[in-house]
């Protein structure tokens, strides 16, 4: 096949499919699934006062009179509530804490129209991991930017979430210079990544160590453009042929060399000829790569 021909379309192939990749929407700061439909089923949505009210007229003045604001008892408990969910280490202001405690407060006390402080608790309890995603989230939403137990709590806790705001957490890691928290949130972003967007992981980026990086060679976390040389030197390339030689056919091994270029994904490299997936990477390959994919099926005894 006419190597002019496939490169063109292969690019002008690639291009488009990388630039959808990109596009693909993450979840924004403003979404929080996991504020609500994470929590077991003890834990149920609040209701609204509007929806307490609501019922049969009979019993709709009784309802009215015992409703509790959440807001207002906050105002009331805040110092208390501080403690009880441990925010007092995570350098808040008051008004802060206020908005993060109404926020678990409206989850925890579920469609009660009053709020019990012992329930509040357990339920908090029962719940800690789910809620801390819901106060990492809710501190990354409040914050421009983030103390260093902040960044600590939210790292370990962001949930769902790091997969919009992993390029600001990679940020606000450099900033304090805590590397060692990259190793959390590179394992959190993978594990989200594969529940919620693909089940193939990216390509690592040679820059962050992210598995983030897209089939135009830009990366989604660090925002580094890469180029091939570079990601050929990173993930050791003739050893990733020497591989594909001794994984593939020898027609595949074949094809590929006239093609002149392999797709690059996380599991290795395959030949251009099998269906490309939208987040293979295709690489072209050198006259010294060829030759020594030659050599390789020579040795092979194809």
């Amino acid at each position: 096949m006419p190597r002019k021909s496939q490169y063109s379309q292969s690019k002008s192939k690639r291009f488009q499919q990388s630039e959808s990749t990109t596009q693909s929407p993450l979840p924004t700061p403003h979404q929080s699934s996991t504020e609500l439909q994470k929590l077991p089923t003890s834990v149920e949505q609040p209701a609204s006062s509007t929806t307490v009210a609501s019922t049969s007229p009979s019993k709709s003045a009784t309802h009215k009179k015992k409703y509790i604001d959440t807001e207002s008892w906050v105002d009331r408990n805040l110092d208390e509530l501080i403690d009880a969910f441990n925010l007092g280490i995570l350098d808040l202001t008051k008004d802060e804490a206020k908005i993060i405690i109404t926020k678990l407060i409206d989850i925890l006390r579920g469609e009660a129209a009053t709020i019990d402080k012992d329930t509040i608790r357990r339920r908090f309890t029962r719940n800690v991991q789910q809620m801390n995603q819901v106060i990492a989230h809710a501190i990354l939403e409040l914050r421009e930017e983030l103390t260093l137990n902040q960044l600590e709590f939210v790292v370990n806790n962001v949930g769902e979430a790091v997969l919009g705001y992993a390029p600001r957490l990679y940020n606000e890691i450099a900033k304090h210079c805590r590397h060692d928290l990259l190793e959390i949130l590179r394992t959190t972003w993978r594990t989200y990544w594969i529940q919620r967007k693909h089940q193939l992981l990216p390509v690592v980026c040679p820059r962050c160590g992210f598995n983030s990086l897209m089939p135009d060679l830009t990366c989604i976390v660090c925002g580094a453009s890469v180029d091939e040389g570079e990601l050929k030197k990173y993930t050791e390339f003739e050893k990733l042929l020497q591989d594909f030689v001794a994984h593939y056919s020898e027609d595949d091994v074949r094809k590929t060399i006239t093609y002149g270029y392999v797709y690059l994904n996380n599991l290795g490299l395959k030949p251009p000829t099998h269906e490309r997936d939208k987040l293979d990477i295709e690489i072209l390959l050198s006259i010294k790569e060829k030759d020594f994919l030659k050599s390789l099926l020579s040795n092979k005894g194809g």
